[in-house]
Formats: structure tokens, sequence, C-alpha cells
């Protein structure tokens, strides 16, 4: 069966999933932060100058997160630890694998759709076929992969 013709992920799959991601994620922000902060002593004499401003910080958690998500959604067979850990996969619904610029469209329209209070996200729960707003712009889905179907 191709893994396109599995059911559409509910969105409690999805949130649960993103939670899993979420964790990992800010381990990594942890550690680029630990990261800058060295980074930004060096070029200033041991010194570190206070707080960063929150767009650096935005930027910085936005571009971990987009490489995270990327790297999992293209290397990684359509999953993400997350996604994996819950039985779903994202697929291109033009059959091919997925493009970089569908992971692009996928993370800047999945964050702004969180920004607005998870709006794009619960929009799947009216749209007839399931997709919220990074799907229908990155022509992805995101589907469940029973558990048999995983192990073999």
């Amino acid at each position: 069966m191709s893994d396109k013709n599995y059911p559409t992920a509910s969105l409690a799959r999805r949130l649960a999933a993103m939670v899993y991601d979420g964790l990992i994620l800010l381990a990594l922000y942890i550690m680029a932060g630990f990261a800058l902060v060295a980074i930004i002593k060096a070029l200033n004499n041991g010194e570190f100058p206070g707080t960063l401003p929150a767009a650096v910080n935005f930027s910085v958690f936005f571009i971990i997160a987009f490489f995270y998500y990327s790297d999992s959604w293209r290397r990684r067979n359509g999953q993400t630890i997350g996604m994996k850990a819950w039985g779903l996969k994202l697929v291109n619904e033009n059959d091919g694998p997925l493009q970089l610029s569908q992971c692009m469209l996928r993370v800047g329209i999945g964050f702004f759709s969180f920004v607005i209070f998870g709006l794009g996200f619960f929009w799947m729960l009216i749209d007839k076929q399931q997709r919220n707003w990074h799907d229908m712009a990155s022509l992805t889905r995101v589907v469940f992969i029973p558990k048999a179907a995983r192990q073999s």
C-alpha cells in the first residue's frame, strides 16, 4: 500500500507528536543558546552585554526548527522523532520525494499558524479533507500508519 493511501492523521496525534518534537527543539535551542553566548563573550573580551533581543531569540529558534524538520522529513523517510513515535508520516501529494520548498512552506506557515493561537492547525477540523494550512500550502499530507503496517 502506498503511504499516500493511509488515512489522514488526527489532530490529537499531530499535537502529541508536536509535544515530543517540541522537547527536542527545546534541547537544541538551549545548546544553541550556550554556543551563542560563548561566541558573543569571545567577541566582547569575556563580557556578555546582557539579554539578546527577542527578534534574535525568535530567529534562532525558527532556524533550528527549520533545519530539524526539513532534515527529518527529507532524510528520515518523512518522519520526525515525534512523528515516528505516533505513527505519522509526511507524504507529498505529488507522489514524489519531499522537496526543500515544501519543507520551507510547511515550517513557515506552521510557525505563522502557531503564532496566531494555532488557527492554522485547527483549520483541519472544518476542512473536508482534514488539511491544515501548511498541508494545503505545501501540497503535503500527514498520514497515520497503523502499527501492523509499521512493523512490516
